[in-house]
């Protein structure tokens, strides 16, 4: 049997660059403009973006069985929610760090697992990034991937785009993720 899971909703591509002071205040100068320069490189120049699909109150949630919709529990992708997967800007000196991206893509994705024998909810495992404290809002959640039974999907497809927007840069101090990084993570 064939396992899918989709989400639709709003698609989001953010990135964290650690910056020096006189970079972050070029970033502040130009604000959205930073986009039409150079420095757009940064975005996706390294591992440092992350590209998910946001928790909100109105993504759509769905898992099928061979076509047939199954049980689904919302409440555990949540409780899976730890930190930022980004890491490179633990290890610098820099006490800024500069966010680029968007988070407003109206798109969806679909994780499918071929040859599964029986469904269990409890048997998903989810990669969910906190962005909460980085960003100022409550629960700002990135699902970034999904596992069933221990094993990643045969297929993760994006689907449905319909274009974004990007964020205006803000920089923020690299302490907080710093300390975000110290916190343990919560249970799932």
């Amino acid at each position: 049997m064939n396992l899918t899971l989709t989400i639709s909703g709003a698609c989001c591509d953010l990135a964290l660059h650690p910056v020096n002071a006189e970079t972050a205040a070029r970033v502040c100068m130009l604000g959205d403009n930073l986009y039409k320069t150079n420095s757009i490189e940064w975005w996706r120049a390294n591992s440092n973006n992350t590209c998910g699909m946001r928790l909100t109150a109105d993504a759509r949630i769905e898992a099928a069985l061979d076509g047939a919709s199954v049980a689904f529990d919302i409440s555990r992708m949540s409780a899976s929610a730890a930190l930022l997967t980004q890491r490179p800007f633990l290890e610098s000196p820099e006490k800024s760090l500069c966010l680029l991206g968007y988070d407003d893509e109206a798109c969806s994705r679909t994780w499918t697992w071929r040859n599964v024998t029986d469904y269990d909810m409890s048997r998903f495992e989810f990669f969910v990034q906190r962005w909460d404290a980085i960003l100022g809002v409550a629960d700002y959640l990135v699902i970034d991937d999904v596992c069933y039974d221990g094993r990643p999907a045969d297929e993760a497809v994006w689907g449905e785009s319909e274009g974004f927007t990007f964020r205006t840069p803000l920089i923020v101090p690299a302490s907080a993720a710093r300390e975000l990084a110290a916190a343990p993570r919560r249970a799932a």
